[in-house]
Formats: structure tokens, C-alpha cells, sequence
């Protein structure tokens, strides 16, 4: 496989052309060679880079690529990152949005279909579902550890139960407000100063799980789609990053 063939048959699934995203979305970091290795994570980074070169990547997926549409100028930190897959002819592809808001394989619709909620509507990338019947908050919480394992969610308790839920991954708690009177908690990847406020005064539970750990879903999709697609060999690297 080519990257370029990759990135064709990913772009028809997650098409990127349909987000006005603040980068862009599909091949990065161009290579020659033929891809048969791939390692997906969550961000690229030098040391994501290493391992993926030490384990015989030959293309790298994730869905922190390089940030910037138009970026022209390779100095410090993304100068070494950027040229350690040049210099090893290592590709780079990366889907944001597309990633998060994709119904099927995305990172929300994921975290939905792991809570058991398989009807689900979109918001902005996310999405807004509902438990029939009801779930006491604090058996949802211990729900929630087993699909995202962290040390600790940080959260703001406003209702003894969860059953009008919105899901939006990553840094998703400036959306909380556009769902007041709609659900009764929020399920996001970082918190603001002020939304534990917000979050008491429209009576919304509100649930930090992290961003990394909120976007880890996404990118195995992915991997896997390659693997039935094009008999590919992937691997996940879990680069952990406790916000």
C-alpha cells in the first residue's frame, strides 16, 4: 500500500472536505514507502515517533497530527519531530474533527455505544443520548472507569441520577451551555474555571474523563478498518497523558 491510497480510503469514510477544522485532516508527513506497519495514537509527538520507528512503522495515524493548516515553518520541537519521519521516510496522517464527530467509528459515537446507548443525535462533534431507565450517578461513574480508566475524573455531581446524557471528547466543555434544558450531565475531556458553576446553576452533571483518554477510541477504529481493508499490521501505542 501507498499513503496516498490509505488516505483515499479513509477520507471516504470520515470525509474531512465537510469540517472546517484548524488543520488538515488526512497525509501530513508524505512518504515512499510501501506501508504495511502502521502505528495509531492519539498524539504525534518525538517520543510517540521513536516507538513507533524502534516497533517498524512505516506510517503513523493519529488524531493529534500537525496543528496549523498552512504551516511553512519547521523550527524547534516540530522541526525534530517533523524530521525524524523524514529522515526514516515515515509517513503521517491525521484526522481531528473528522474523527470525533464520525457516527460510526468516531471517538463520541464510541464512548455512546460503550455506555449502551446506540440512538444518539449530533451536537457540534458530539453527540446526546438517553438511558432507558434512568442510572444512579454513582453507578454510572463506575461504569465510566471501566470503558476509560483513570487515575481520577474530576466532576461536579448536580443530580442523583443520569439518563439525558451529551458526549463531545477532547476539549468539549465550552459546549456544555448549548445543551441546557436538553440533558442532566455532560460527559467531556477537560473543564474550565467556570463550568463548575455553570454546570450547578443549569443542573447538569458534569464529568472530566480527559482528553487523551476520551480520544484513544477513534484512531483503533481506524487500525482496525486497515487491518480488514488492506490486511495491514497495526499497533497502538498508549503515549498516556494524564490531562
Amino acid at each position: 500500500m501507498k499513503i496516498f491510497e490509505i488516505e483515499e480510503y479513509l477520507n471516504s469514510i470520515l470525509k474531512p472536505e465537510e469540517f472546517n477544522d484548524y488543520c488538515h485532516n488526512g497525509v501530513q508527513v508524505e512518504c515512499d514507502r510501501d506501508i504495511k506497519k502502521v502505528a495509531v495514537g492519539v498524539s504525534f509527538n518525538f517520543e510517540f515517533a521513536e516507538k513507533a520507528l524502534e516497533n517498524g512503522a512505516d506510517l503513523l495515524l493519529v488524531h493529534h497530527g500537525i496543528f496549523g493548516k498552512d504551516f511553512f515553518s519547521l523550527k524547534g520541537f516540530l522541526k525534530k519531530r517533523v524530521g525524524l519521519l523524514i529522515k526514516n521516510d515515515i509517513g503521517l496522517i491525521g484526522y481531528h474533527l473528522p474523527l470525533d464527530a464520525h457516527p460510526v467509528y468516531g471517538n463520541n459515537a464510541s464512548i455512546m455505544k460503550k455506555l449502551g446507548i446506540n440512538d444518539f443525535l449530533p451536537f457540534e462533534v458530539g453527540f446526546k443520548g438517553e438511558f432507558s431507565p434512568e442510572v444512579p450517578f454513582d453507578e454510572f461513574l463506575e461504569k465510566m472507569s471501566k470503558i476509560i480508566p483513570r487515575d481520577k475524573f474530576i466532576y461536579y455531581k448536580n443530580n442523583d441520577y443520569v439518563k439525558k446524557i451529551g458526549v463531545l471528547s477532547g476539549g468539549g466543555s465550552a459546549y456544555m451551555n448549548s445543551l441546557e434544558n436538553e440533558i442532566d450531565t455532560y460527559l467531556t475531556g477537560e473543564v474550565k474555571e467556570h463550568v463548575r458553576d455553570v454546570a450547578r446553576e443549569m443542573k447538569i452533571n458534569f464529568i472530566n474523563c480527559g482528553h487523551y483518554s476520551t480520544e484513544t477510541f477513534g484512531v483503533k477504529n481506524l487500525a482496525t478498518l486497515l487491518e480488514d481493508k488492506f490486511n495491514l499490521e497495526t499497533f497502538f501505542i498508549d503515549y498516556y497523558n494524564e490531562v
